[in-house]
């Protein structure tokens, strides 16, 4: 018989952990600030580490490049050993001495010490690292053709700007883009391709036509990178205004509105500014037997295969009226649906349906206007105008007055109150007028 300290216990298995254990990041092994930086942000984002966890790392990460760097050349503006690697991976042409090195380092140090990392993400409304984004902007404005004198100019001037912020908040006037840009190298008479035009012309051009993104207008970027006074706003429908400008101690809060080369312009378009209800829309025009054909609001030449609400002989007024139909009913249902958010506004409405009158097109466009002043800004800051930029033409207009506006006879793109198959339009945006200068 076994004495009882040599009994044998009941063995309690420890349980099998379910998931992997991870290794916590060595702020030491960092080679550089911004590998640790990514490396920290991608192991946050698969949920390795957590958000206070990330936030401490951080710290420790700051703290350890601060004791390293020299005063002349602080940690934040170390470029990472495959930095300068990525960027001249995405050149069209391959550097070819070390001036030009040095005009690319150069660029890149200015707009890291701008802050043009959390500016331009959130220009490009992304919570991707903004490493990346940084580099290929580099990398475009090297790009862009200009000799390498054009190119250090540039670099030289950046912190200063090359918005004229004057110019641009000239209201009501139509101007050149030539007219908004200051700070300007001449064209360099090395430049053969490019003799009209300066370089820094050349990279608003291109920003302006390519950082577009969704939801971003032309112009809205490229208004942010070479200006320290403008930045994009973000926060969606209680944002007042695209971007932020200050000037003169005074911040003005500002829509844009862009037109590029191809595509239409930006729409008068915001959950908090339109007026219509598409179902009532949708439901009036189907009390007459109006279906199966798409809707726009008046003629247009880009509407050529929807039949226009009113305005000339085919219209559906005009053919209610040569039917025998009750005109006078249907406007005021119309004009109830039309501006469902705005009472005031149907009256008029009304009348104009009943005259079968085009001008309903300006009249509706001037209350969608008219409410972005109305409705946004009660808090924070006040709307101070539309930017209307065209980039087909180069032409800019700060507009804080829509009669203004109607003087220069803009071209309003389609309203179409139905979709192709004639029910309602629940696309918003085509419910909102596109103004093109």
């Amino acid at each position: 018989m076994k004495p009882w300290f040599v009994k044998e216990a009941d063995i309690i298995k420890f349980p099998e952990p379910k998931t992997k254990v991870i290794q916590m990041p060595n702020v030491a092994s960092y080679p550089d600030f911004l590998t640790g930086v990514k490396d920290l942000h991608n192991r946050k984002a698969k949920g390795e580490i957590s958000q206070d966890s990330h936030d401490k790392l951080y710290t420790d990460l700051i703290h350890r490049f601060m004791k390293k760097e020299s005063f002349e050349k602080p940690w934040f503006l170390r470029e990472g050993p495959d930095e300068i690697s990525q960027i001249k991976s995405m050149l069209l042409k391959q550097i070819n001495d070390e001036k030009e090195l040095e005009v690319l380092k150069k660029i890149l140090k200015v707009m890291k010490s701008a802050g043009i990392d959390d500016k331009l993400a959130k220009a490009l409304k992304t919570d991707q690292d903004a490493a990346p984004l940084v580099q290929k902007l580099v990398a475009d404005i090297m790009n862009t053709e200009g000799t390498t004198a054009e190119k250090l100019h540039f670099a030289d001037n950046y912190t200063k700007g090359f918005i004229n912020l004057d110019a641009i908040l000239t209201p009501n006037q139509k101007i050149s883009i030539n007219q908004i840009l200051k700070n300007e190298m001449p064209p360099d008479p090395n430049n053969k391709d490019q003799k009209q035009t300066s370089f820094v012309f050349a990279v608003f051009d291109y920003l302006a036509k390519n950082y577009t993104p969704q939801g971003v207008g032309p112009g809205e970027v490229a208004m942010a990178v070479l200006s320290p006074n403008i930045s994009r706003i973000g926060g969606g429908t209680g944002a007042v205004g695209d971007i932020k400008i200050d000037h003169n101690n005074k911040t003005y809060y500002i829509e844009m509105k862009g037109k590029n080369v191809k595509g239409t312009a930006g729409r008068l378009s915001d959950a908090k500014i339109h007026v219509a209800d598409p179902i009532g829309i949708a439901n009036v025009l189907k009390s007459i037997n109006q279906t199966g054909q798409r809707i726009s609001l008046a003629p247009s030449a880009r509407a050529r295969l929807a039949v226009p609400l009113v305005g000339g002989e085919g219209s559906v007024v005009a053919t209610l009226s040569k039917a025998g139909g009750n005109v006078k009913k249907f406007a005021g249902d119309m004009a109830k649906a039309l501006f469902a958010k705005y009472p005031d506004g149907q009256v008029k409405a009304g009348q104009l349906i009943a005259n079968n009158d085009p001008n309903l097109m300006s009249f509706y466009t001037r209350v969608l206007y008219d409410r972005y002043y109305a409705v946004k800004g009660k808090s924070e800051g006040q709307l101070a105008g539309f930017i209307f930029i065209n980039m087909k033409n180069n032409t800019v207009f700060f507009s804080t007055n829509f009669d203004e506006l109607s003087n220069l006879k803009p071209n309003l793109a389609p309203v179409y109150l139905t979709n192709a198959s004639g029910e309602a339009n629940m696309d918003p945006r085509e419910l909102g007028t596109a103004i093109t200068i």
